[in-house]
């Protein structure tokens, strides 16, 4: 059955004679490709998108690190804006949509609240239905066990520091020797000028000089 795709120029067209006209019958089919450094070419996967039936004028795409969170990305955050229910998403690859599975698996979650489907290449698409669920309890169960690995790559790590003499937690502001001459300095000399001098608040001053 063929069915009409409409381009994101003939939905503002659209929208300026109608804004709440929805598009029930049509739907669009949106494309959003990513690369992480200036030098890498979007062009592979624009192309590849256009091959999967999205219209050119429908495809977002942005030079922007992988470890930037799926909504401060500018091109994304824009799409998001502009797709509607009964719209599809299509990506290249399941990275391309977020900096984690936990990212990953908001951004669809989110999209099919919003009766979104998702199209990713090599995966197939995701709805709002029963094989939808599956695939979203199993991007779940990859979120709970990359969570874990982080937890635990994080508790060996300091594990490790703190078996090499490495100390935890902030740096203290003041040397042992700034801390001397507070004690020694304090009660000849205002808290106040001795907090502006080393540049700590005037608590920190009375707490040092009580031997804290």
């Amino acid at each position: 059955m063929w069915r009409y795709c409409r381009t994101a120029e003939d939905s503002q067209k659209i929208a300026a004679i109608n804004p709440r006209q929805n598009h029930k019958g049509n739907y669009m089919k949106y494309g959003y490709c990513r690369v992480s450094t200036v030098g890498q070419d979007l062009k592979e996967q624009e192309d590849a998108l256009v091959a999967l039936g999205v219209p050119k004028a429908n495809i977002f795409k942005e030079k922007i690190s992988g470890v930037i969170r799926s909504d401060d990305r500018p091109q994304f955050g824009k799409l998001l804006k502009m797709i509607q229910a009964g719209d599809e998403l299509v990506v290249m690859k399941l990275d391309r949509l977020g900096r984690s599975t936990l990212d990953i698996l908001t951004v669809i979650q989110n999209l099919r609240g919003q009766g979104i489907a998702i199209t990713i290449e090599g995966v197939g698409t995701i709805r709002d239905d029963m094989m939808g669920s599956l695939t979203m309890n199993l991007l779940a169960s990859f979120a709970e066990f990359e969570r874990a690995l982080i937890i635990d790559r994080t508790q060996s790590g300091r594990k490790t520091a703190m078996a090499n003499g490495v100390r935890m937690g902030r740096k203290p502001k003041l040397s042992s020797q700034a801390r001397d001459a507070i004690k020694r300095r304090y009660g000849s000399e205002t808290g106040a000028a001795l907090a502006k001098e080393y540049g700590i608040g005037l608590r920190t001053v009375q707490r040092v000089a009580a031997g804290g």
